[in-house]
């Protein structure tokens, strides 16, 4: 604030008066400061632009989702190759563990056949007095025929050639056994197959039993060798038509 004086009465005065308080000239207001005037400030629209660095964010984000996707599809593609080609190669493998088992059964059942079949005849010879070549050391071993058939069947199944046979045929079971053990778990599109090998094996080991262990009469165990026999072969060719050809490994 200045003093200056009035034009009217030449006194001294302020100048932020509007008027001189001695004569009251008037006075317009013209001293005052243009500092003291507020002034408008214009705000201009001031864009925001996103940094370099938040770029770069989300590019990384987008490749790295990009190859986890990438990824996802390559390991499930994977592990269903890899599903594929273990299920294909079980597959195959239990194919070859059923024809084996089929094999061994058929030559065990011809083992047992075979067995059955001299026994029969022994049994008939004994029976009937029938001289033969073939059953003659078991039916007429002193030039005469023994008294009864259960002395003729002994002398055969005490004979070393019949004592071996029983014993490949008992070896021949136990070798089935584990066989089929094995085959309890066939892989999807087989279960009918494990059904038909289960049935050739109990009527394979019927077979061999009777031929291990002879019992009933003569009649009854001629009747049975027969259906036995019969029964095997049926399941036999069951199964051999029911197999599949082995699965391309990829």
């Amino acid at each position: 604030m200045a003093l200056i004086q009035c034009p009217e009465c030449s006194r001294e005065i302020s100048d932020r008066v509007t008027a001189c308080p001695h004569c009251g000239y008037p006075f317009k207001n013209d001293t005052v400061q243009e500092s003291t005037v507020p002034q408008q400030v214009e705000v201009t629209s001031v864009k925001i632009q996103p940094s370099i660095v938040t770029k770069k964010f989300i590019l990384i984000g987008s490749i790295c989702l990009v190859a986890l996707f990438v990824l996802f599809f390559a390991v499930k593609t994977y592990n269903e190759k890899q599903a594929e080609g273990n299920y294909q190669i079980a597959f195959n493998s239990y194919i070859d563990n059923l024809q084996m088992a089929q094999l061994i059964m058929l030559s065990g059942g011809s083992e047992a056949e075979s067995l059955c079949n001299l026994t029969a005849k022994v049994w008939r010879n004994a029976i009937y007095k029938t001289s033969d070549s073939e059953t003659d050391k078991y039916t007429k071993p002193g030039y005469s025929f023994v008294n009864d058939f259960n002395e003729a069947l002994s002398n055969l199944y005490s004979d070393p050639v019949t004592v071996r046979k029983v014993s490949d045929i008992k070896s021949n079971q136990e070798t089935v056994k584990g066989l089929i053990r094995d085959l309890q778990s066939p892989p999807d599109g087989l279960e009918r197959c494990y059904d038909t090998v289960t049935e050739l094996y109990a009527s394979y080991k019927g077979l061999t039993d009777l031929a291990i262990n002879p019992s009933g009469n003569y009649n009854s165990f001629s009747e049975s060798k027969s259906k036995k026999v019969s029964d095997f072969m049926e399941a036999f060719e069951k199964l051999s038509a029911q197999i599949p050809d082995k699965l391309k490994v990829q």
